[in-house]
């Protein structure tokens, strides 16, 4: 090594490698800090894979909880009405699974279980009940007609369409009066429906106590656990309501669409003799 005339250092070794100059003010890392370097790099790994909140990790994204941004959709939400066809689109939003979920859990009771604070609670819906009340309605009106014409001899047989009118009066009124959700008991009383077509007048009314019977206990499975709060009086005096108003609905039906009076049918047998005997007089003359 010598020093130039400029004042810079000059490596003269005999290696094949080519002559460095070296400045006073900058030297090239040596290999200690190479060494330290390294070090360095290992304690800052080593404290990002024992800490998770250290640096970044994308595995931690999920735990994350950043305030959501406000939209247009949430503040369109905020700002819809109970009389705006939007704010009902919540209580439409079940799958097929859901609701035949909700079909088996209303059918089986559960008394160890809250059925309205574990399904019904976290997402309401109006699905459900509105085709199951749709197709009690139907079956109720055609089961109601199929007994009068068994009945009623087939030249005086005529379908009543006032039965459809009646049975959603009757049911949509009941559903929409009762205070708290009512979900899907009438599955019950569309099997029974079909039934009451024998024309056996004590086992319609079989079929009927026992459709209410099963159903009720539905309903007291369902809400007791929502109305017991301390006030064991008060919880049971509901109850009973509830009760009451639903037998009180299945007598109605079993009054109005399937029960026809030995009164009307002789009134209708008579009409029947008088109309032949005065055809048969026209006939001769």
């Amino acid at each position: 090594m010598m020093f130039s005339n400029d004042g810079f250092l000059i490596d003269q070794s005999s290696n094949k490698n080519p002559s460095q100059t070296h400045l006073f003010t900058s030297f090239p890392n040596s290999a200690v800090d190479l060494d330290d370097d390294d070090e360095n790099d290992r304690s800052v790994e080593n404290k990002i894979n024992n800490n998770p909140s250290y640096g970044y990790n994308p595995s931690n994204e999920q735990h994350l909880s950043l305030p959501l941004s406000i939209t247009t959709n949430n503040i369109k939400n905020e700002q819809l009405h109970i009389w705006q066809i939007e704010y009902y689109q919540k209580y439409f939003q079940i799958d097929t699974q859901q609701l035949l979920e909700r079909l088996l859990a209303s059918m089986t009771p559960q008394p160890n279980k809250s059925y309205f604070n574990s399904t019904i609670k976290h997402n309401p819906d109006l699905y459900g009940p509105f085709w199951v009340c749709i197709t009690f309605i139907v079956t109720v009106a055609i089961s109601g007609n199929i007994v009068t014409y068994f009945h009623l001899p087939d030249a005086d047989f005529q379908i009543d369409f006032s039965k459809i009118t009646l049975s959603a009066i009757f049911i949509y009124l009941y559903w929409w009066l009762m205070p708290t959700f009512i979900y899907f008991f009438f599955r019950y009383y569309i099997k029974f429906s079909i039934l009451w077509i024998i024309p056996i007048i004590w086992l319609q009314w079989l079929l009927t106590i026992i459709a209410s019977l099963i159903s009720g206990s539905v309903l007291i499975v369902t809400f007791w656990p929502t109305v017991n709060y301390g006030r064991k009086h008060f919880s049971a005096l509901s109850m009973l309501v509830i009760l009451f108003i639903h037998l009180l609905m299945a007598i109605c039906i079993m009054f109005v669409f399937f029960h026809i009076s030995d009164k009307n049918i002789n009134m209708k047998n008579e009409t029947i003799i008088l109309t032949t005997i005065i055809s048969s007089t026209k006939s001769n003359v």
